[in-house]
């Protein structure tokens, strides 16, 4: 079992609701710490977001019961009508995310049971305060409290992924790889694929307030964009690979030989991109590297449309969608080596990861 830094915070959020609504002399503090479970977010972005959306949906759903307990009662039919206007206006006005908090809000305050309208005005706006006061505990959690940094776990999760997908690309063109392992592989790879999208999605907003800050996180987010589609190239590239092993199996030895060495020479010029980018190799050597590793992309494209026209055969044509990807995937790397040498070029202070 892991536990990771949200899952304390979402304790920590709960203990200061209910300590908080206690020291305020609350009885029955419980919807404080339920609110605050419920509204931890995983950005600060989102959590600031979400405060203002759940104190503004549970104002309505707050207001609603209150009205009608005054006007119509508590019994279980107003109730349930109640609950139904508040999801048709939360659905109404986009709220959907804060429904599920504010429905509970609605049957709290409607189930106090008291008949006196003002005894009964001022429990629910305490209530409400509860409510608020889980809210805000999960918002300052968030940001006080080990806020998240999404850019090392975004940075290791793209060089993992990159890293498996070089692995198999490199066994699958070399005829070595298990094709049981690799179906198994290939489920773990879709997986982080989604993980990688989602923190990228965090990172994305997270806001930089400094105007030296704001610059850098500009450049690291459309070079983190470039990392993830150059990434997924790659991805695509094995599943064509995969897809048409015997079809690249059967093409003639020489050019086997040399589509494989083209293709593990901009695998190794994706890695150094990677690592580049990090500062652990440098620009001059990275550059004199590259020159030797791997050839340009129109090479291979008249390679194969050579080979094609020899053959005379239509078999070829099944691997056309595989030389395809794979020139974009090099004209991607370029344009990712490119994005890097210019941000390094401007933030030399702030190359390495922190």
């Amino acid at each position: 079992m892991h536990l990771g830094a949200r899952s304390l915070k979402t304790g920590v959020a709960v203990t200061l609701a209910l300590m908080t609504a206690m020291a305020l002399g609350m009885t029955s503090p419980i919807m404080a710490g339920v609110a605050a479970a419920m509204t931890t977010r995983p950005s600060v972005q989102r959590s600031i977001h979400a405060m203002i959306q759940n104190i503004y949906g549970n104002l309505i759903g707050a207001l609603i019961a209150v009205a009608a307990v005054i006007f119509f009662g508590d019994t279980p039919i107003v109730v349930g009508l109640s609950v139904v206007f508040v999801i048709a206006l939360h659905l109404k006005f986009n709220l959907h995310h804060t429904l599920t908090l504010t429905m509970v809000t609605v049957i709290f305050i409607m189930s106090s049971g008291m008949s006196d309208n003002v005894a009964f005005l001022y429990e629910g706006i305490r209530r409400f305060s509860m409510i608020c006061i889980g809210v805000i505990s999960a918002t300052l959690v968030n940001l006080l409290i080990f806020p998240p940094h999404y850019e090392n776990t975004l940075y290791t999760q793209i060089l993992t992924q990159t890293t498996q997908l070089i692995k198999w690309t490199r066994l699958l063109s070399g005829g070595t790889s298990d094709n049981r392992k690799i179906k198994q592989e290939m489920a773990e790879l879709d997986s982080r694929k989604l993980k990688i999208e989602n923190y990228y999605h965090w990172y994305k907003e997270e806001r930089a307030f400094r105007k030296r800050i704001k610059s850098v996180k500009l450049r690291r987010t459309v070079i983190f964009r470039e990392m993830i589609h150059v990434t997924q190239l790659l991805h695509h590239l094995l599943n064509e690979l995969d897809r048409n092993e015997n079809a690249f199996r059967l093409l003639p030895d020489g050019f086997r030989e040399s589509l494989r060495i083209q293709l593990s020479g901009l695998m190794t010029y994706h890695e150094r991109v990677l690592l580049k980018f990090d500062g652990k190799i440098r620009r001059k050597r990275h550059e004199e590297q590259a020159r030797k590793d791997y050839k340009q992309s129109a090479t291979l494209a008249r390679l194969f449309f050579s080979h094609l026209s020899t053959e005379k055969t239509d078999e070829w044509l099944d691997l056309l969608p595989l030389i395809s990807t794979i020139i974009d995937y090099n004209q991607h790397i370029e344009h990712l080596d490119r994005l890097v040498t210019s941000y390094q070029a401007f933030h030399q202070k702030a190359n390495q990861m922190n």
